[in-house]
């Protein structure tokens, strides 16, 4: 049986594209003794392992989640 796998190409571009803009505006002015950036370094990491569980996740599992959060933003 072959396992579904989520494409995660797009959304891994996305994700970059913001992280490097973060990071871009972080670097500008990083706080006192550059506490934004490791604020950044924990997004950066979660972020790293988050699209390494979603490249072993079932698709229709990662968009369901999608909607729930999508939906609970509007309430």
């Amino acid at each position: 049986m072959t396992r579904a796998r989520t494409p995660t190409k797009d959304m891994r571009e996305d994700l970059m594209k913001s992280l490097a803009a973060l990071r871009a505006y972080i670097q500008a002015d990083p706080g006192p003794e550059g506490e934004m950036l490791d604020h950044l370094a924990t997004v950066e990491t979660f972020c790293a392992v988050a699209l390494r569980v979603f490249a072993k996740t079932n698709p229709s599992k990662i968009a369901s989640e999608a909607r729930t959060v999508e939906i609970s933003t509007m309430i």
